[in-house]
């Protein structure tokens, strides 16, 4: 499935539970409820996810833009307020298939920078799941994020 085959299967209101992991499984998850929505904008050449969640009682915000072209390569921006504070990460990858799988990296001083990969998946039109992975700069990926969402509307 192309991108643009992906977007109207993307495009709604959705909820579901977020599993953040400070450590990698087996060790346990942090639970909290999301709210997603998903917009075409700008002519309909990217989908905006809008989203939300709480850690320990606070509402957090993040927004991922989202674009592909005609050969699959894809483009994201991303901010979040718990994983990104006031900074964007610029993200490049694929998006084919039913899943657009994006990539990019964040300072961490006082060493190199490390990477963030967002794989963004529908198995159907009323499920749609978002994994982040943390990359150590030696190549080493570990599970940050799991949201598994359902179809509101």
């Amino acid at each position: 499935m192309h991108f643009e085959q992906l977007k109207p299967a993307l495009t709604g209101e959705w909820q579901g539970t977020k599993q953040l992991y400070f450590s990698p499984p087996p060790d346990p998850a942090i639970s909290s409820a999301s709210k997603l929505s998903v917009v075409s904008i700008a002519g309909g050449s990217f989908l905006q996810f809008n989203y939300d969640w709480t850690y320990e009682g606070e509402t957090q915000q993040g927004v991922l833009l989202l674009g592909s072209d005609e050969e699959n390569a894809a483009s994201a921006a991303w901010v979040d307020s718990f994983h990104m504070s006031s900074k964007v990460m610029s993200l490049v990858g694929t998006a084919e298939a039913g899943t657009a799988n994006v990539r990019g990296s964040y300072a961490a001083p006082p060493g190199p920078d490390w990477s963030w990969r967002i794989a963004i998946r529908s198995g159907s039109p009323n499920e749609l799941q978002i994994v982040m992975h943390n990359i150590s700069p030696e190549g080493q990926e570990d599970l940050a994020v799991q949201i598994d969402y359902t179809r509101i509307t």
